[in-house]
């Protein structure tokens, strides 16, 4: 069983039973441009607007082969329930060569679950945390690409929690990122796609369906999502049952921590959690590291009765509050393509399908496929890659919805 990848979180606190130790980034930083990106218009408080630029040099070697100039960005996002503004860090990846007329095409791609604290940034690290091997094939393939860290990630001066699970903000995030890509270069286009898996697969999903009414200025030509966590509402009902996978277990305990440290600041626990769980929260919302071994140990070895709420209340409010998060505002727009495996320990299979079915209703172009056999990180998604270039050229995506 892997540790979860990919994820949550922010707020310090004590270490009680009731609290969990999560880290912010105190101290912005000052803005600075990038010596590849002379253009680059810095400032504004517009969504998108570019606040700091840098030159990402040390980024791993594989994404350096590829000539591709690296900056790390600082930029202005949109929380989830629209209320205010964010700053959001995040890495842009322009091709070496000559751009095309009209610019790059450009790719948002959403990254998985890396960790809650906000040091768990994709882009403070030079291995973007495991993220280079997509990114990579996409630069090669002529894509400019920009990956956000999400609000909450990343050493960008934020100082809020990282809403995990929140799907619009997720969406605005991806979004903002393409316009902080074009306020940086010039050689950034309008014409865009969204692309990624499991977290990052919720967050393209969700930008897909935000994009109509907050895509202004942008055009989306597609959208790729494998294994998204699109609605994970249906967790407390299963720890109940006591039928949580070790997957799941990981993912239903950072949700409980990450609604916690941002909307649910009430939240007990003790209703949700108890015995080695409860005892190494502080283990488990570490990111990827040297200590991740430690924390498999832990949840290959918890008791799922741990982790059973404690009334039905406290099983009632979380699901509400999951479902809050969750993707449910589907809105028809640009095409959309849904991977999704039989074999998946993270996502079972019915919840995806019935997220389908939801966004079916509203309408749009939706291709799905059921990757039978396949699991969450075995999954063969390479087939998303050629469907967005099909996407930028102008090709029709096929439709799996049922017709009216």
């Amino acid at each position: 069983m892997a540790l979860l990848a990919g994820c949550t979180q922010p707020a310090t606190s004590s270490s009680t039973r009731n609290a969990v130790t999560v880290t912010t980034n105190a101290a912005a930083r000052p803005a600075q441009p990038t010596d590849s990106a002379s253009n680059a218009q810095l400032g504004g408080t517009e969504p998108g607007a570019l606040l700091a630029a840098e030159d990402f040099d040390t980024v791993v070697p594989r994404i350096a082969e590829t000539g591709a100039e690296v900056t790390k960005i600082r930029y202005v996002s949109t929380s989830g329930d629209g209320s205010r503004t964010t700053e959001v860090t995040g890495t842009v990846f322009v091709p070496s060569g000559t751009a095309p007329e009209g610019g790059w095409p450009v790719v948002s791609y959403g990254h998985g679950n890396t960790g809650i604290n906000f040091d768990c940034g994709p882009s403070m690290y030079d291995d973007l945390l495991n993220q280079w091997l997509p990114i990579t094939a996409l630069l090669l393939n002529g894509y400019l690409v920009v990956m956000s860290d999400y609000e909450g990630l990343g050493a960008g001066g934020v100082t809020v929690a990282h809403p995990f699970l929140d799907s619009n903000t997720l969406g605005h995030n991806m979004i903002d990122a393409v316009r902080a890509a074009r306020n940086l270069t010039d050689a950034a286009g309008s014409r865009w796609a969204a692309f990624g898996g499991s977290l990052g697969g919720l967050a393209t999903w969700a930008a897909h369906d935000v994009e109509p009414r907050y895509g202004q200025g942008l055009e989306l030509v597609g959208a790729a999502a494998w294994v998204p966590v699109a609605d994970v509402s249906d967790l407390p009902a299963k720890a109940t049952a006591g039928a949580l996978t070790q997957d799941q277990l990981h993912l239903y305990f950072l949700a409980i921590i990450g609604l916690k440290a941002t909307s649910a600041p009430d939240l007990n626990l003790d209703d949700y959690m108890r015995g080695s769980v409860a005892a190494n929260k502080d283990l488990l919302v570490l990111c990827n590291g040297p200590r991740v071994p430690d924390a498999i140990e832990v949840l290959e070895n918890a008791d799922p009765a741990d982790m059973v709420p404690a009334s039905p209340a406290a099983e009632a409010r979380m699901t509400s509050l999951l479902k809050e998060r969750a993707l449910g505002d589907h809105m028809a727009g640009a095409p959309l393509l849904v991977m999704y495996a039989d074999q998946d320990k993270l996502v079972d299979q019915e919840w995806t399908a019935r997220v389908l079915s939801e966004a079916c209703e509203a309408g749009g172009s939706i291709e799905s496929e059921l990757r039978v056999g396949e699991g969450h990180g075995t999954i063969d998604a390479s087939r998303a890659f050629p469907w967005i270039g099909a996407r930028f050229d102008g090709q029709q995506a096929a439709n799996d919805c049922p017709s009216s």
